[in-house]
């Protein structure tokens, strides 16, 4: 898990340095690492599956972070409802991370 902490700080650190999208991957990163810490409970291949997402979106919302900031002003990118790839990992691992299953 602690590798995970790390992966979530520094991608947070690096989202939180770009003017264009502090914000883009960020809050919901957080929230999949906060619920991987309280994990203890759920089965654990859907723990493996959240886990795997966040790396991968860890690496897509950084790509995605160098598309935003390079975005024309009419770009989809730039629209508030737009959810990316990376954000769309991010929801399947919180869903997966859930209780409500």
């Amino acid at each position: 898990m602690t590798n995970y902490i790390l992966l979530a700080c520094a991608s947070t650190a690096l989202l939180l340095a770009s003017p264009a999208s502090a914000n883009h991957c960020d809050n919901d990163m957080i929230e999949v690492q906060w619920l991987l810490d309280g994990s203890g409970n759920l089965e654990p291949n859907r723990v493996d599956a959240a886990e795997h997402l966040l790396v991968r979106a860890d690496q897509a919302c950084l790509q995605e972070n160098e598309l935003i900031m390079n975005a024309e002003l009419d770009s989809p990118l730039l629209d508030p409802g737009y959810v990316t790839v990376g954000q769309s990992m991010l929801i399947n691992a919180k869903e997966l991370l859930s209780d409500q299953h």
